[in-house]
C-alpha cells in the first residue's frame, strides 16, 4: 500500500526538510516519488516546498524561508533576498542564489542555491517570525556591491517610495561598508535616490536624463480641463512630458463580460472602451490639449540615450513652434 502521498505534512510556510519527512516514515525512495509526482518540489539540499513555486521569485523566497529555518538563527536574510521578501524590485540579481549574512562569526560559505556572507559590524539584526533579517537599507547597499550601482538605486527608490527606509538610513548603511571594494560607485548612485520614482524603469530613465544633462522633475501634476493628471516626469526647461511605459500597465480585459465590452470598442480610436490603452490615450490627449508634448519611453529604449535625446529635442522644438 502506497502511504507516501498521505504523509506529506501540512506546513504553514510551505517548506519542509528531509529530516521531518523521515520522522513521518517516508523513505528516500518515497521522497523521490513525491517529487516526481509534483507533491514535493526541491529547493535547496535537504529542503522541499509542499506546493509548486509560482515563479522564480516565489522559488527564491521559499528557499530563503527554508534556509532561515535550517540555520536556526545563525544567519540573517540579506542582499536582494532581503529586498524581495518585502516586495522591493530587483533588476539583474541572480535569483537562483539566496544570499544570507552571518549574525555573529566571520565565516563564509557558498553552496548550490545559496551563499553565506561574513557578519557585519554595526547594523542591528532584527528578529522576525520568518527569522533574522538585516536592515533594508543595508540590504540595498549589499545589492549594489553584488549586482551593480543601478541595482542599488532601483532598490533605494522603491524602498524610499514605500517608506521602508529613509535617506538618513541609507547614508548610515553606506558607512557600514566604508572602504569596501565597489562601494564608491554605489555611493555615487545612491546620492540620486529619489522616492518619487515609482518603478525600475522610471529610475533608469532618470539616470539616463542625468547622463544627458537634461533636467526633469519626477511625478508632476498637470492641470487639464479633464482634471489634474500626474505624469512620470516633466522637463524643467520645456513643456515636455516624459512617460515610462511598463508592460504591467497593459493587461488584457479579464472574463467573458470584459471581453464582450472590449469587442464593442470606441468609434473614434478603434480601441476597446475599457482597454487601458484607450484610457491612456484620453489622458494623453488631455495633457496635449494644455500645450505639452509627450515623449514615451519603453524599457528597450533605455539602452539608447542618444535616441532618447533626439526624441526629447524634437518634442522641445515642436513645443516651441506651437508657442510661437
Amino acid at each position: 500500500m502506497d502511504r507516501a502521498p498521505d504523509l506529506v505534512p501540512h506546513c504553514d510556510d510551505h517548506v519542509v526538510d528531509a529530516a521531518r519527512l523521515h520522522e513521518l516514515g517516508l523513505t528516500s525512495h518515497d521522497i523521490e516519488r513525491l517529487c516526481r509526482d509534483g507533491r514535493l518540489h526541491r529547493l535547496v539540499r535537504g529542503w522541499f516546498a509542499t506546493r509548486e513555486p509560482v515563479d522564480t521569485v516565489d522559488r527564491h523566497l521559499l528557499s530563503l524561508r527554508a534556509l532561515l529555518r535550517h540555520f536556526e538563527g545563525r544567519v540573517a536574510a540579506s542582499h536582494h533576498s532581503r529586498l524581495l521578501a518585502v516586495g522591493i524590485p530587483v533588476w539583474r540579481a541572480d535569483l537562483s542564489v539566496v544570499h544570507l549574512t552571518r549574525v555573529r562569526d566571520r565565516g563564509s560559505r557558498s553552496r548550490q542555491g545559496y551563499r553565506v556572507h561574513p557578519a557585519l559590524r554595526g547594523p542591528r539584526v532584527r528578529e522576525t517570525t520568518s527569522g533574522p533579517v538585516l536592515p533594508i537599507a543595508v540590504a540595498v547597499v549589499q545589492t549594489g556591491i553584488l549586482n551593480g550601482p543601478m541595482d542599488a538605486l532601483i532598490a533605494a527608490d522603491a524602498a524610499l517610495h514605500a517608506e521602508l527606509v529613509t535617506a538618513q538610513g541609507i547614508e548610515q548603511a553606506l558607512r557600514v561598508f566604508a572602504g569596501r571594494t565597489g562601494i564608491a560607485p554605489v555611493r555615487a548612485a545612491l546620492a540620486h535616490a529619489d522616492g518619487r520614482h515609482e518603478s525600475p524603469g522610471e529610475t533608469r530613465l532618470g539616470a539616463v536624463l542625468r547622463g544627458l544633462e537634461i533636467r526633469a522633475t519626477p511625478q508632476v501634476w498637470i492641470r487639464t480641463r479633464q482634471g489634474p493628471k500626474r505624469v512620470d516626469a516633466l522637463l524643467d526647461d520645456h513643456p515636455v512630458v516624459l512617460e515610462f511605459d511598463g508592460a504591467v500597465k497593459y493587461r488584457p480585459a479579464a472574463g467573458v463580460a470584459g471581453a464582450a465590452r472590449a469587442a464593442e470598442g470606441d468609434g473614434r480610436t478603434g480601441l476597446p472602451a475599457d482597454n487601458p490603452l484607450f484610457a491612456e490615450k484620453i489622458r494623453e490627449d488631455a495633457i496635449r490639449d494644455e500645450d505639452y508634448e509627450v515623449v514615451r519611453v519603453v524599457w528597450s529604449q533605455l539602452g539608447d540615450p542618444g535616441g532618447i535625446r533626439r526624441r526629447i529635442e524634437s518634442a522641445a522644438r515642436r513645443a516651441a513652434r506651437r508657442a510661437a
